[in-house]
């Protein structure tokens, strides 16, 4: 009897947290310009208005596509954002109007309108496992 107590605590962790991973791939529209990607997974929408919360990462841009992988993420709603820093100043630089002088995307390739799209349409279901999200950038 006390075998199976030790077993079951032992595999209770796995049962539990089942954990996903996600692998973001960003198509860049510059891929000559150099610079670094920043890339975003925020797990709500408070963290994806703020950027509180999110998962942040910064990976060169090189080549036409770059890859980003999130492991070990619990399956739910996320919304990923990425702008690509070309002169990596750690911002994304605007004109005077706030239009964005670099490119962006959002996962789901959500429709900008008069500022970054809602959450809801940026938003992805992380399932069990590994999946992938394409960003196009703008």
């Amino acid at each position: 009897m006390r075998f199976l107590q030790y077993l079951l605590l032992l595999l209770l962790p796995f049962s539990i947290s089942a954990q996903s991973k996600l692998n973001v791939e960003v198509v860049l529209n510059k891929p000559a310009a150099g610079g670094v990607l920043r890339v975003a997974l925020c797990p709500s929408e408070a963290a994806y208005k703020t950027e509180k919360g999110c998962t942040l990462r910064s990976i060169k841009a090189e080549g036409n596509t770059v890859n980003c992988a999130f492991d070990r993420l619990v399956p739910g709603t996320y919304a990923v954002k990425v702008f690509h820093d070309v002169n990596e100043n750690r911002k994304l630089d605007t004109n005077w109007i706030g239009w964005p002088k670099e490119p962006y995307g959002f996962s789901n390739d959500a429709p900008m309108n008069m500022g970054p799209p809602p959450f809801k349409l940026a938003a992805i279901e992380v399932k069990d496992g590994d999946q992938t999200a394409r960003v196009r950038l703008r």
